[in-house]
């Protein structure tokens, strides 16, 4: 099934929220979960399928090494003070506002239902991460 947009959209993803839903799958520590994601996402920016999308990495808290903040259509941030519910919030507020084409991605029901009640679509991140497929070589 189709999860991801066939027009050009800005994937907002909750960055600490996707990779701890895979953690314990693949029993490894967090940094290499987010390591594999961030390289994953950077290959998958670049496909001629998924390069009209930008994808926002978000992650809640400080600053730490995860490479380079921007990669092919993705760009990395942290919250530093704020959480990452609250910037995906209002980015998407903003963006919607503008008359952007927006997605959230997280497990966040709380976040999903705010995001709904000013019209913002929302994925789960399992659906959105399985949506994404890398072309055969």
């Amino acid at each position: 099934m189709q999860y991801t947009s066939t027009k050009p959209t800005i994937y907002l993803i909750d960055g600490l929220n996707l990779v701890r839903s895979f953690l314990y799958e693949f029993a490894r520590s967090e940094e290499e979960v987010t390591a594999d994601f961030l390289d994953f996402l950077e290959e998958i920016s670049c496909c001629e399928c998924y390069q009209m999308h930008t994808y926002e990495v978000i992650f809640d808290g400080s600053f730490r090494p995860v490479g380079p903040l921007y990669r092919g259509g993705v760009h990395i941030s942290f919250t530093e003070g704020d959480s990452a519910d609250q910037i995906i919030c209002e980015r998407a507020e903003f963006l919607a506002r503008s008359g952007r084409r927006v997605i959230a991605v997280t497990d966040d029901r709380e976040l999903q239902t705010t995001l709904k009640e000013i019209g913002v679509k929302s994925l789960f991140c399992r659906k959105f991460y399985n949506s994404l497929k890398l072309p055969e070589k």
